[in-house]
Formats: structure tokens, sequence, C-alpha cells
């Protein structure tokens, strides 16, 4: 089976099936992303939803969520 070394955990694991999402930021995620970091990431991902009282529905509360998920899977940059 293939994998991948994590941009988070910076260990080599299985990858995931399939991009979580379109586009080049999805891409990026898919190739470098453990299952197992992007699962931590869906678990933070509503904790900062609810801290920041986030509206997806609104382009600034989605730029910030997409910049809390760079910093977090460590793809800033």
């Amino acid at each position: 089976m293939p994998t991948l070394t994590c941009s988070r955990c910076t260990m080599a694991k299985e990858p995931m099936e399939k991009a979580p999402f379109r586009g080049a930021l999805g891409q990026k995620i898919l190739e470098s992303t453990c299952r197992e970091c992007w699962a931590e990431w869906l678990a933070m991902q509503t904790k900062i939803i609810n801290e920041y009282r986030l509206s997806l529905g609104d382009p600034r509360g989605q730029e910030m969520l997409d910049q809390q998920l760079k910093l977090f899977l460590n793809l800033a940059g």
C-alpha cells in the first residue's frame, strides 16, 4: 500500500482515498496529509467554528477557517 510523509505528524502513513474537497487546497491536503491527522482536523474545526462563532456562509469566516486548517496541517507557506 502506498504511503506519504504527512506534513503534520511527519510520519510515513497511508494517504486518504480522495481529496476532502475540490480545488488546489483539497489536492494539496490529499498529497500531504495522512488519514489520522485529517480526522484530528475534523474534530478541531468544529471547536474553531464554535469558539470563534464562524459563519461559513460568510467569506471571511471561510477564509479564517482555511487559514486555521493550513496552520493545523502545516501547509502554510
